[in-house]
């Protein structure tokens, strides 16, 4: 198989726990055609497939996964946590968090990481240099009957349900417990094109993992190869055999697979025909395709009569249980939400059914148009195995709508029960009792409740298909806009606590972080670092400059010093550099060095995204009234930013022109700043900075992700993240969730991308910078070149400094 560092081939005895398949095996192809329906048209290329077999991993899943519904997931191995390495998920299968949350899944369209370097490797085969490398695992997900939760709920399954499906929108967007006709709409889904769906399990053993995919993602279509040459006439595909389904070349029936044997004697025709044929078929309607889809259309016009029925039921009880005993009707909305839930995790998983039809036959419309005779027949063939899957998934929805019911209804003692006397649906997700309380149920005036009950009482309006609802009328609906303007106008009133320093981190006492180490090894600490820094630069204790003659400061091995800016422009011009120049090296000499590199080209990988995007960017989307880079540079920072369909935007958060020049100032335009984030430094002749994935919190915690990179304007480079390096504060800072990322972090008086790799300091008059620690394009660690590489040593002032917020 191809070298590659992150596939190992484990053994148990003689048995390969991850076997390379011949890529003109039918297994092979099939993943491949899952695999370029699931990048939906995305060019990819250098396709290998490893087929996991672990023995005892498929029994637990066939036991587990028994008459439930099973879904094909792909994982981006790049995700995973230390405790899910692909060698170990091949070996024993996956392995969940101890916290019981469970472990996310995707179905649906593919989502790149949009990061080129990311599976980049030195022993990465010459035909893919310069393409995205990625390692996918294609597994088997027993999601059986899902819950819907969304981000803000705890995930926690209700009894009867086998796993979570996660919301791509909040549920309760204004907050008031209730599900409303309108977030029911606005959660139903996306559509074919956005055929993405995530689902959470919590049992190991509904998750089989099935195949590594390691493939190059293409930024162009790959070019098909000209077969109208005389000289290949022998290799041209003019045949089909209909009993091998494959098609045959003058030279197989010469010399090749029909020249002897049972095949020399299968009756063959013409690769048009055969063709031809095929288009026909295709066009057909299959009628197992349109019975599921008439199936799936009648189980959804149910639901809209059971939604109907529900607010129905609801306005009523509400309105009597309202009149009779206030602190009852949390524990209704309760049940009327959790009804509602169930509903809507029905009718997402009939519209997921819906939607992978239509994707699959929207996949096989555009392989009709765009695929040749041969590739078309071999993937209309494969297509039907497709349709065939689909057909038979089992769904445990069907017996939902018939256990569901609007019986709500009140007793005695004005407790909310089930006319039938069944328990309500809520009781195994509430922790407590439907206890009222004022405070949090305050639902507005009589009048809005009034005109609420009318609406209802009035029916609701449903349609065939695309269910649409109007359960509220114009009326209410203004009742209810003119109460949200109130609650704004009073939220506007709400100042932000302030943000004050974290003396701990995680119950540990917090320390700054060393960057520079002694000749002997040891790490010094923060005072001594400042000291000698200082004594090296003439800078004194305060900031200032140290009582040094005038000899001294003419002398060109020291230091070199613009003349002063008057105080009344301080903040508009960036203070004068002081670097080092015993060792600093000048820009001309880095660039020998980056000449090495070109593979890391940021000008390179900007171009082949912008080949790639089907759509310009507006010109204020791209760093506009940036002071340190121009329009050229600024396009280059884009591009590289990792996204794949959505363009994003970029605004000024911070610049040293127009704010204090120091981290405080910095934190405090950062505190609503909840986006990634671009900075951008210039330090004398070098332009350069980072893009940092996650919220700088500037309380000692470290993340991000290997999306983040760090980029050099000056040398045309863009420098990953491989967070090889590890220090003492590596595990403890990494978070709860497994990922343990050094990518960024950040504390009081400090602002750094990787352990050691580019550093911004107090009043950025002693910042430091030393690649090739949580940021790579294998420079040697500890050289010369890669201290030097970003600022042209490794300690430098930061003349002016950027930070924009990327909204994608």
């Amino acid at each position: 198989p191809p070298p590659t560092p992150h596939v190992h081939y484990m053994a148990s005895g003689n048995d390969d726990f991850a076997v390379l398949l011949d890529k003109e095996s039918d297994v092979y192809k099939e993943v491949v055609y899952q695999l370029k329906m699931g990048l939906n048209g995305h060019p990819a290329s250098d396709i290998h497939v490893w087929q996991v077999d672990n023995p005892q991993s498929n029994i637990a899943f066939d036991r587990r996964s028994q008459g439930m519904l099973t879904l094909d997931c792909w994982t981006d191995c790049g995700s995973l946590d230390a405790n899910n390495q692909m060698d170990d998920v091949c070996r024993r299968g996956f392995l969940l968090p101890a916290s019981g949350e469970g472990m996310s899944f995707m179905h649906g369209n593919i989502k790149l990481d949009d990061s080129v370097e990311s599976f980049m490797d030195a022993d990465t085969p010459e035909s893919t240099s310069g393409k995205q490398q990625h390692f996918y695992i294609f597994s088997k997900v027993a999601i059986g009957r899902p819950y819907i939760i969304d981000s803000n709920t705890p995930r926690t399954k209700p009894e009867g349900y086998d796993s979570l499906y996660m919301s791509k929108k909040s549920l309760d967007r204004d907050d008031d417990g209730v599900i409303s006709a309108d977030e029911y709409e606005q959660a139903v889904g996306d559509g074919v094109e956005k055929y993405e769906h995530e689902y959470i399990v919590t049992d190991p053993s509904q998750a089989l993992p099935q195949y590594v995919v390691r493939f190059a993602a293409d930024l162009e279509p790959p070019e098909e190869e000209d077969l109208q040459d005389p000289l290949k006439i022998y290799d041209r595909h003019d045949f089909f055999d209909p009993q091998l389904y494959r098609p045959v070349s003058l030279r197989d029936k010469m010399i090749g697979s029909h020249s002897m044997g049972e095949a020399a004697t299968h009756k063959l025709v013409s690769l048009q025909d055969a063709y031809d044929k095929c288009i026909k078929e295709s066009k057909k309607v299959d009628p197992l395709i349109t019975q599921k889809k008439h199936r799936i259309m009648e189980e959804l016009n149910k639901i809209d009569n059971k939604m109907r029925d529900i607010n129905l039921n609801f306005a009523d009880v509400e309105e009597k249980l309202y009149n009779t005993l206030k602190e009852n009707l949390a524990t209704l909305k309760e049940e009327v939400n959790c009804k509602t839930k169930i509903l809507l995790s029905t009718e997402l998983e009939y519209r997921r059914q819906l939607e992978e039809i239509d994707n699959s036959e929207a996949w096989l419309d555009r392989q009709r148009d765009d695929m040749g005779q041969t590739g078309f027949l071999q993937a209309f063939k494969l297509h039907t195995g497709v349709r065939s899957k689909m057909c038979q998934q089992i769904s445990a929805e069907t017996s939902i709508l018939d256990d569901l019911h609007a019986n709500l209804a009140i007793e005695g003692g004005i407790r909310i029960i089930s006319e039938n006397g069944d328990p309500l649906l809520s009781e195994t997700q509430r922790n407590g009792g439907g206890v009222f309380d004022p405070k949090n149920n305050n639902q507005g005036t009589t009048e809005l409740r009034q005109q609420l009950f009318a609406d209802a009482s009035a029916g609701a309006t449903t349609t065939t298909g695309n269910t649409k609802r109007n359960l509220v009328s114009s009326a209410s609906a203004d009742m209810l806009t003119k109460a949200h303007q109130v609650n704004n106008i009073e939220n506007l009133s709400l100042k932000p606590p302030s943000s004050t320093p974290l003396s701990s981190v995680g119950g540990m006492t917090y320390a700054p972080p060393n960057f520079l180490a002694t000749s002997d090894g040891k790490m010094m600490d923060n005072e001594a670092w400042t000291q000698s820094l200082q004594t090296s630069m003439g800078v004194g204790a305060n900031g200032n400059m140290s009582n040094t003659s005038p000899a001294a400061l003419s002398s060109p091995g020291i230091y070199t010093q613009n003349p002063p800016v008057s105080p009344s422009h301080q903040n508009l011009v960036p203070p004068s550099p002081v670097n080092v120049k015993a060792s600093y090296q000048p820009a001309r000499a880095m660039a020998s060095v980056a000449a090495h590199y070109t593979q890391f080209s940021l000008s390179q990988l900007a171009e082949r995204k912008q080949r790639q995007l089907t759509r310009v960017p507006s010109d204020q989307a791209i760093f506009r009234g940036s002071a340190i880079v121009g329009p050229a540079d600024a396009k280059k920072l884009y591009y590289s930013i990792p996204f794949i369909n959505t363009l994003p935007s970029t605004n000024l958060v911070y610049s040293t022109r127009m704010h204090d020049r120091n981290i405080k100032a910095l934190e405090k335009t950062m505190l609503n700043v909840m986006s990634p984030s671009m900075v951008i430094v210039r330090s004398g002749e070098y332009v350069f900075g980072g893009y940092a994935t996650d919220q700088w919190k500037f309380d000692g915690s470290r993340g991000g992700n290997p999306k983040g990179f760090i980029f050099s304007i000056t040398l045309d480079c863009k420098i990953p993240y491989h967070g090889r390096q590890k220090d003492s504060q590596s595990g403890i800072l990494g978070g709860s969730t497994g990922r343990k990322h050094d990518a960024m972090w950040s504390g009081p008086d400090f602002m750094s991308f990787g352990i050691k790799d580019l550093c911004l300091r107090g009043d950025f008059r002693m910042c430091s910078s030393e690649l090739e620690h949580s940021y790579s394009i294998g420079m040697g660690m500890g050289s010369t070149e890669a201290k030097s590489f970003l600022a042209g040593s490794s300690i430098f002032v930061a003349d002016e400094i950027e930070v924009w917020s990327v909204q994608c």
